[in-house]
């Protein structure tokens, strides 16, 4: 496993490490189960995941963490030629997406710029790279002005690097918030000589750790600010058609021609999302389901 890994540096270096790990753990209760050390990986199917999924019930898991193991998994049998041996998620009795709880309510939270403005400068640009483009938490705190707008006038470039999955992006800048707020990191960063919003001499976790901390400190909501950023862009790109956890309606009460529209405008929000090519189940459960 870990010559495959050497070999296949897939996603983010958190990806990779996160990926390594879950791998690990499955090896080890394989190993638990009776598996040999000499066992060879390229056996792996359908028996040897359902006795781990077996353990996993046992632990009493959630279907999330059991999909998240099983995709690591998936990727592994993918990189020993076994991928089709390997049950999907429904064949193992993992929910879908769509029936975990509060799937179809609305977790978008309001923007409080009173509060915002309250915060240090550091964790106020933070901040609001997280609320007006919709950034993780990490992908604002490793932003660089520099690196995001070095290529075009009408986007940022976020780095594989920065990102979930490893997967760079473009989002396209369209309001005058979002070019102030681009000047005022430029200024910030270009003043501090620094090349991101984590401070000399900290880590990416420890600076995480610290904004969390601030974050609490005045009430400034989470990945809620995310939810509310695909809102507001859908209805831009939709050209005013409300996303369903809006209060939009419902996608079988539109129009043909209607329909089309928020199709394109669902496929540009996962896109600038950031999420997996086709994977507007997730999206959706920022913006509403069709």
């Amino acid at each position: 496993m870990k010559q495959i890994m050497k070999y296949n540096r897939d996603g983010s270096p958190d990806r990779q490490k996160s990926r390594f790990n879950n791998l690990n753990r499955c090896i080890k209760q394989l190993h638990n189960r009776g598996y040999g050390k000499r066992w060879d990986i390229h056996r792996l199917g359908k028996k040897e995941v359902n006795r781990l999924v077996d353990d996993w019930r046992v632990e009493n898991l959630s279907h999330r963490t059991i999909a998240n193991r099983m995709a690591d998994i998936r990727w592994l049998a993918d990189k020993v030629g076994k991928l089709n041996e390997i049950p999907s998620n429904k064949d193992i009795g993992c929910g879908l997406r769509k029936n975990n709880p509060n799937y179809g309510t609305s977790k978008a939270k309001p923007i409080n710029y009173k509060h915002i403005n309250q915060l240090p400068q550091r964790e106020k640009l933070v901040t609001l790279l997280r609320s007006e483009f919709g950034l993780r938490t990490e992908e604002a705190c490793k932003f660089s002005y520099a690196y995001a707008t070095r290529m075009e006038d009408d986007y940022i470039a976020l780095k594989g690097s920065w990102c979930k999955g490893g997967r760079p992006r473009k989002i396209a800048i369209v309001t005058e918030k979002q070019k102030t707020l681009l000047q005022m990191v430029s200024t910030f960063q270009r003043q501090n000589n620094e090349k991101s919003m984590i401070p000399k001499g900290k880590t990416f976790k420890s600076y995480y750790r610290h904004y969390n901390l601030i974050r609490f400190d005045h009430n400034i909501a989470g990945h809620g600010l995310r939810h509310t950023w695909a809102q507001n862009r859908f209805q831009l790109l939709s050209g005013g058609i409300k996303a369903p956890h809006a209060g939009g309606p419902d996608f079988c009460d539109l129009s043909v021609k209607e329909q089309r529209i928020w199709n394109r405008a669902a496929s540009i929000v996962n896109q600038e999302l950031g999420h997996g090519k086709n994977r507007l189940d997730i999206t959706s459960t920022y913006i509403g389901a069709k």
